[in-house]
């Protein structure tokens, strides 16, 4: 890995949740994915650790439960999904860019991919 300067850090991550229905049927959830990332002042294996572990965790931790919970607990199939698990959070990506990931098309193009943290 270089040590650049200025960029940012990006995490890019998929939320495969198990579920039961009322019929005892079972099931993962594979809908919900998402991206975090951070102003980076130098691309150091340090520097990434921290972040990681400091910023970008539980920051994910806080989206999916804010967000994916939401949405699945309301769900009108009968299903209870298993709370928040790490086992469950399956890294796409994670990389440090000069530039930051855009949407390429929809209305969110040409801006950031991802949740600023």
């Amino acid at each position: 890995m270089s040590h650049q300067s200025g960029g940012y850090f990006y995490y890019r991550y998929a939320y495969d949740c198990p579920w039961t229905d009322a019929d005892g049927q079972t099931g993962i959830d594979y809908t919900f994915s998402s991206s975090v990332y951070s102003s980076a002042q130098k691309n150091t294996h340090e520097a990434q650790s921290k972040w990681f572990t400091n910023t970008a965790m539980p920051a994910v931790q806080e989206h999916i439960e804010r967000n994916f919970y939401l949405k699945a607990d309301r769900n009108k199939k009968g299903r209870v999904y298993e709370r928040f698990n790490w086992q469950y959070v399956r890294k796409e990506v994670f990389k440090w860019c000069a530039k930051l990931p855009v949407h390429t098309d929809g209305p969110c193009k040409g801006s950031p991919s991802g949740q600023p943290v």
